[in-house]
């Protein structure tokens, strides 16, 4: 579900949230500089075609990836490397490989195409864009009575907050925006009270508690998750509760989840860097323990002892922009990276995929969601879903 909350905001790296917080905008220029001095350029090289079954006009970082997407019949060579791949396992691993070996956009292209060759990869993502043009056609035509499908209304949504979603509300990190629209939809929705800057096992455990309580009602729930989020909701679900707990959460929509983390956190917690990231957040009193949390080890190691009950319908949407699509604050994130890979300029791509997770795919936008028709988006993969558990 496309989100106002990530779509401006979702790690504390993030300095151009607000004003108010200044020091992290100091930083974010501050890491900027850091990452650009060990950044090389790439090319950019316009490109116009379609992924994911829309138009993609920009630029990509190599001839190989021109040609990738452009051309329905690629070169030997090209065709050759994609077949040679599809062997491996879908992770950031082989992503990493195959961008050494062509390109990170190849590779990030090549993730698009492996995952919609999976028969219910495609099925929802036809119907996600299907959705989503029929809800802005009613929308620019006035006509709210039946944007909101009859199955969405049978199921309460409860958000899982984003980061510092209390102390700086103007972030949209409480999903207040969402939450009022959902509402005029005649949606019922709810808002599970994480600690804006706590610890991936402390919200897990206030999420935990959320939906045990929840446990004897005859709600019937959708958890919406954005980035840290994601790791926080799967500790709850997979580990913390028993199947009982969960009886009442039918599906699951996880928006950039950081479940395997993000090599960002590593840098940023290791010697030298991290006392420069600690003397920042201590400034702008922001909780500094989140992050060994979302480091790669520790995420990949917590991962390992989840598992997220099958019953439940898991969608995760994931952001797949292209070289030429990154612009601002968050391209220097991105710069850093691409070393390993296709990433969203948060995380490496292949590390938002779960086991038994159907994915959604949103190309052209980075990890912050931000998209001129967002709500349209949201509704409609929120109605994808509903509609999904009707027909199970």
């Amino acid at each position: 579900m496309v989100w106002c909350t990530i779509r401006r905001y979702a790690f504390p790296f993030d300095g151009s949230v607000a004003a108010s917080r200044s020091s992290l905008v100091f930083g974010s220029l501050l890491f900027t500089g850091m990452w650009f001095v060990s950044c090389a350029s790439y090319p950019r090289i316009p490109v116009n075609g379609q992924l994911a079954g829309k138009p993609v006009s920009t630029t990509v970082d190599s001839v190989a990836a021109k040609d990738y997407l452009q051309n329905p019949q690629p070169s030997n060579k090209i065709a050759g490397i994609d077949q040679r791949y599809r062997a491996y396992a879908l992770d950031w691993q082989s992503l990493r490989m195959i961008s050494h070996q062509v390109s990170p956009d190849f590779a990030a292209l090549f993730l698009v195409k492996r995952l919609l060759s999976c028969r219910k990869n495609a099925v929802f993502q036809a119907e996600y864009l299907a959705e989503s043009k029929r809800i802005k056609s009613e929308l620019k035509h006035n006509r709210w009575a039946d944007i909101a499908r009859p199955a969405l209304k049978q199921y309460e949504v409860l958000f899982v907050p984003g980061f510092h979603y209390i102390t700086d509300p103007t972030s949209g990190a409480d999903f207040a925006n969402q939450r009022q629209f959902f509402e005029e939809l005649g949606i019922r929705v709810g808002l599970i009270r994480t600690e804006e800057d706590g610890a991936v096992e402390t919200n897990a455990a206030i999420i935990a508690a959320n939906l045990r309580g929840r446990s004897q009602a005859h709600d019937k729930i959708i958890l919406v998750s954005s980035s840290k989020g994601g790791p926080e909701v799967a500790l709850a679900l997979g580990k913390l509760l028993s199947p009982d707990d969960t009886a009442r959460v039918n599906a699951w929509i996880s928006v950039g989840g950081l479940f395997r983390g993000t090599p960002l956190a590593d840098f940023a917690t290791r010697w030298p860097e991290s006392w420069i990231v600690r003397m920042m957040f201590l400034y702008s009193r922001t909780g500094f323990e989140n992050l060994p949390g979302l480091t790669t080890k520790f995420s990949q190691t917590r991962l390992e002892e989840i598992k997220i009950p099958a019953r439940i319908l898991l969608i995760e949407y994931i952001a797949v922009p292209l070289s030429g699509n990154m612009h601002g604050s968050v391209k220097s994130r991105y710069l850093r990276l691409r070393k390993d890979g296709p990433n969203d300029g948060l995380t490496l791509l292949a590390d938002e995929l779960l086991p038994n997770g159907i994915s959604v795919i949103e190309p052209g936008v980075d990890h912050f969601y931000d998209d001129p028709d967002i709500e349209a988006k949201s509704l409609a993969l929120a109605n994808v879903a509903a509609e999904a558990l009707a027909r199970h």
